[in-house]
């Protein structure tokens, strides 16, 4: 039979809230870990075969933050003996001016974290990837830490990883309301009636709507974003994952590319293109015209690639007025963590942030990078 006390509860078992809840278990805590779908669904901001994982930021926190999870995705790929992460290598490039300066300060933060880089030129660029059309402007940096993390199979191995720790995960059940105190938070979904000393709120899009019962409204927007991927239409040998980088282009509208792990074949899609809405008018339909304009860009930039396309598929980016994550504990409540607001480049992250949700809550602080986060930017 379920006990329905426990030390902390986690609502959201997406990305965040998996890593939580693994992170928690880990720790001996007894955790239980609501989904209102099923385990890795297709309704949220992470599921399909690839995200990319890098250290090449602009701004240096993210960076020291990427690196950091690095190592705890290297020890959560051990204790469940699966392979999640996959270094291919990344380039991150520009032609003119505005992009140009994104990459340069790219460059910095990489030589500030000690990390290795390459920086190249149109000369280097065109020699070494000879799939881009760019013009003699180009200006790249070359991560070799770059790499892809599955996002479906990574939130079933924390999940699994988690039960196999000891924690209770119930999916399929909505939370219909909270009654939160600093000493006692109470959940009631549609099948129980659940309390924990500790809560974690980590539902993407869903947020602002669990935080009306903390009296508190946070400046989130919902989007709806999409990918495609696209079979090369000649020299196929040069889009493997063994022949082709994971690729960020900072131009007006950014572009990003990644390979295949199934086919000669890649993955592209535009960064904040998509279109804001209400969560509950999410249905996951496909945008044609965004395809389109993907082609049209591959036509210009990567014109061997710009065939079939095939797999095209939607998310959702919950985002914050300057992009960057909320990892905090709620104002008045120093029982309650929240994740919110990850803004379409937060999964690489997410195995740090269930373990900073946890420090949080046991110390009130966290070991991992996480200052720039802080809900306080936010409140009047």
């Amino acid at each position: 039979m379920l006990s329905n006390n426990f030390d902390v509860i986690v609502l959201g078992a997406g990305a965040m809230g998996s890593a939580a809840a693994y992170q928690l278990a880990q720790e001996g805590k007894k955790v239980l870990l609501l989904e209102q779908f099923e385990i890795a669904h297709s309704r949220g901001s992470t599921h399909g075969e690839s995200r990319i994982f890098r250290f090449a930021y602009t701004n240096l926190a993210y960076a020291e933050l990427a690196f950091q999870c690095k190592e705890l995705w290297r020890e959560l790929e051990k204790f469940s003996n699966e392979k999640l992460l996959t270094i291919l290598g990344g380039i991150d490039f520009a032609e003119d001016e505005i992009g140009k300066q994104n990459v340069l300060e790219v460059k910095n933060a990489l030589k500030q974290l000690g990390s290795e880089f390459e920086e190249l030129g149109f000369k280097e660029l065109n020699k070494r990837y000879p799939q881009f059309n760019l013009s003699k402007s180009a200006l790249a940096i070359y991560s070799p830490d770059t790499g892809v993390i599955n996002p479906t199979q990574s939130i079933k191995v924390m999940v699994n990883s988690a039960k196999r720790l000891g924690a209770i995960v119930q999916d399929n059940e909505m939370v219909k309301e909270i009654r939160p105190s600093k000493e006692l938070v109470e959940i009631i979904t549609e099948k129980n009636h659940y309390k924990a000393s500790n809560l974690i709120i980590s539902v993407g899009g869903w947020t602002n709507k669990l935080l009306k019962y903390f009296d508190l409204e946070l400046p989130l927007q919902v989007s709806q974003e999409q990918t495609v991927y696209f079979r090369p239409i000649r020299n196929h040998q040069l889009f493997t994952r063994e022949n082709f980088p994971v690729w960020i282009n900072y131009q007006g509208n950014i572009v990003y590319g990644i390979p295949s792990f199934l086919e000669p074949a890649i993955k592209v899609g535009f960064h904040h293109s998509g279109h804001y809405l209400d969560i509950i008018d999410y249905h996951q339909q496909i945008n044609q015209e965004k395809i389109e304009q993907l082609r049209d860009y591959l036509k210009q930039y990567i014109p061997d690639l710009a065939g079939e396309d095939f797999g095209a598929s939607t998310c959702i980016y919950t985002n914050t007025p300057d992009h960057d994550f909320l990892v905090d504990l709620l104002p008045n409540y120093p029982n309650v963590a929240i994740a919110a607001g990850f803004s379409g480049h937060g999964f690489k992250f997410s195995i740090g942030i269930g373990k900073a949700l946890s420090d949080l809550l046991n110390d009130g602080k966290s070991s991992m990078r996480i200052e720039h986060l802080s809900i306080r930017r936010f409140l009047v």
